[in-house]
């Protein structure tokens, strides 16, 4: 009878699969190549600090490259072919990797890092997991000269490794909340003759607290919201999805007016609650007339602009949540052919010292020789490319003059 012989190919095809899963995993983070963020930086530093080492990274193992979203003392490492990295070795097994020096160590002597510059002797890496229990990367520590950790160390690295594990939960999460927010945004502009709507919203972090619908009402008449949610991120979100469905409900069945007072009395046990307040504008279009009723409650930043300059639009009280006994006054204004609404949120205003300079700068740009979409887009570019602390939000509504090709 034969020898039993290892399957070494069943062998190899499932430490493929198995790389195939990891490197997957990984990239379903998301994490490469993302910019650093304090919230790992604050682990590294201290990190350092309760092992006394002079580096310590944060790296992520990628099918070909190591990817470093986080460090100290290694002079701003980012992305290290997979051939020098040591942390691919961390990542092959499921506990804690500790070279007390790499010099006598088969794996490490000839690695580039232990070579040269930073002349690395001592290396400790604890696995980093995805949410499904992938190893995807390492916290690693290292050291100049030849050390061991304690027991007790050992835990402690576990333990902080588990911190940035969190992080990468707290972030899916965050992902995922990110796109259900996006969904109850509109995606695409109801069809109005004579008339261009578009909008966007970005938020500061992965979610926020602007948003903006739109919407029939009436049977031919459109009806727009623009708020903005006192704070940013998770709270400022919950709040902006509970009133923004108060706001589309009410106004389905209700003038502008009387929308309002009864969303400030549905709204008034959340907002006392939470401390917070809410602005907003909301209009509703007769497009026959170009007739524009509205309702501004603190929001203020509601303008049409004209091919001679601009008109902003009244207030009518106070945001939402300042006074649980209110009412809010209705409005109207006439948007004329070739005038343009334009409602943004307060994001807008970090930008510049002063509403008058915003504004100066935005007729610079002549809104009004714009389509909606494209004013929309450069408002948004603009943002962007300056950096934006908080969300921000616009949304356009222009109409068409007879001699526009759309019209």
């Amino acid at each position: 009878m034969a020898p039993d012989v290892p399957d070494t190919a069943g062998t190899a095809e499932t430490t493929e699969a198995t790389e195939a899963a990891r490197v997957e995993a990984l990239h379903a983070l998301e994490i490469l190549d993302t910019p650093r963020e304090e919230r790992y930086d604050r682990i590294v530093r201290l990190a350092q600090r309760v092992f006394d080492v002079p580096m310590v990274a944060v790296n992520f193992i990628d099918a070909d490259r190591q990817w470093t979203k986080a460090e100290t003392g290694l002079a701003g490492l980012g992305s290290t072919p997979s051939g020098d990295s040591m942390c691919r070795h961390t990542v092959q097994q499921p506990d804690t990797l500790i070279v007390p020096d790499a010099t006598a160590d088969d794996r490490f002597r000839e690695n580039v890092f232990v070579r040269r510059d930073p002349h690395v002797r001592f290396y400790a890496g604890q696995p980093l997991r995805a949410p499904g229990g992938e190893r995807v990367g390492s916290l690693c520590l290292f050291d100049t000269r030849p050390r061991r950790l304690s027991a007790d160390q050992q835990s402690l690295l576990q333990e902080m490794a588990g911190w940035v594990e969190r992080e990468l939960e707290l972030q899916r999460e965050l992902d995922r909340a990110a796109e259900v927010q996006q969904v109850l945004m509109p995606r695409t502009a109801p069809h109005v003759a004579g008339y261009e709507l578009a909008g966007r919203c970005v938020p500061a972090r992965e979610i926020g607290g602007d948003f903006f619908a739109w919407h029939p009402v009436d049977g031919d008449r459109l009806q727009l919201h623009v708020a903005d949610v006192m704070g940013k991120g998770i709270p400022a979100a919950l709040i902006a999805a509970s009133v923004r469905a108060m706001l589309v409900g009410a106004a389905q069945f209700n003038d502008q007016r009387t929308a309002f007072a009864r969303v400030a009395t549905a709204s008034a046990d959340l907002l006392s609650d939470t401390g917070a307040f809410v602005t907003a504008f909301s209009a509703r279009l007769d497009p026959a007339t170009g007739r524009l009723d509205y309702v501004d409650a603190g929001h203020g930043l509601a303008f049409v602009f004209t091919a001679g300059g601009h008109r902003r639009l009244e207030r009518s009280g106070p945001p939402l949540g300042i006074f649980l006994d209110d009412s809010w006054d209705a409005h109207s204004t006439v948007l004329q052919p070739g005038e343009t609404l334009v409602v943004v949120s307060d994001g807008f205003l970090d930008f510049f010292p002063s509403l008058e300079e915003t504004l100066e700068r935005a007729l610079r740009a002549d809104p009004t020789g714009m389509a909606a979409q494209e004013l929309v887009d450069r408002a948004i570019g603009f943002a962007r490319r300056h950096g934006h602390p908080d969300d921000v939000t616009v949304v356009v509504l222009r109409r068409l003059r007879q001699e526009d090709p759309t019209a």
